[in-house]
């Protein structure tokens, strides 16, 4: 379910240095992410993820959109493949997994994704990037090309051993991002269409299962 919560992402818009100024400092430019996401309201973009592990020639793709409102507010829509079909949900207080291939949905405490997940923590507003990672550039910045970083968690996590960022330089949106966990497992979601300040309903965050699902509660733990 960590693993599953961690794929989360999306930032706003901040104004990009005049040309001829000396390029920012990864730090900086992560700096101006967070305090731009930290201002933001509802958004939404559309996603490509695909899931490889190292050991297999093979990659499990999926896609659809994500949703995202502070605080702890989000609703992934995984739409294809459509034999795989599942929505993630958090209320701020509960998160459900639903699955309806399976009839069934999984209910977590926020508190138990929260407690793990790094990338997770930053979106809700509850993380510090320049806290909980290293940051560096993962390759020079170059004239008109995107911001390239890499941060490696402080801590040992298991789900996350690295996580690059690809940063669009004009709009200082996040374009893709990828992480690897200690399994060797790689990840990555291109981000598209991305609306900001987005309205929605107040009840959009929340989810009532449709009769005859079966409701699986975790336990903290």
């Amino acid at each position: 379910m960590n693993k599953i919560l961690f794929w989360i992402g999306a930032v706003t818009l901040v104004i990009y240095p005049q040309a001829g100024l000396s390029a920012p400092s990864p730090q900086e430019v992560m700096a101006r992410v967070q305090a731009q996401y930290d201002r933001t309201g509802a958004f939404k973009a559309r996603f490509r993820q695909e899931s490889r592990l190292k050991a297999v020639n093979q990659a499990d793709v999926a896609e659809g959109w994500m949703y995202f409102q502070k605080p702890c507010r989000m609703r992934w829509q995984y739409e294809n493949p459509p034999e795989q079909k599942k929505e993630i949900i958090s209320d701020g207080r509960q998160v459900w997994m639903y699955m309806p291939q399976d009839s069934l949905v999984m209910v977590y405490q926020l508190n138990q994704v929260l407690r793990s997940d790094l990338v997770m923590r930053f979106f809700s507003g509850m993380g510090q990037f320049r806290r909980d990672f290293n940051i560096a550039f993962s390759r020079p910045p170059q004239a008109r090309a995107p911001f390239v970083i890499d941060l490696f968690p402080l801590k040992e996590q298991p789900e996350l051993t690295r996580l690059t960022l690809t940063i669009n330089p004009a709009t200082y949106l996040v374009d893709r991002l990828e992480f690897t966990n200690a399994l060797g497992e790689e990840t990555r979601f291109v981000f598209s269409q991305s609306q900001l300040d987005v309205r929605l309903k107040p009840d959009f965050f929340t989810f009532v299962p449709p009769p005859g699902i079966q409701v699986v509660k975790e336990s903290p733990g």
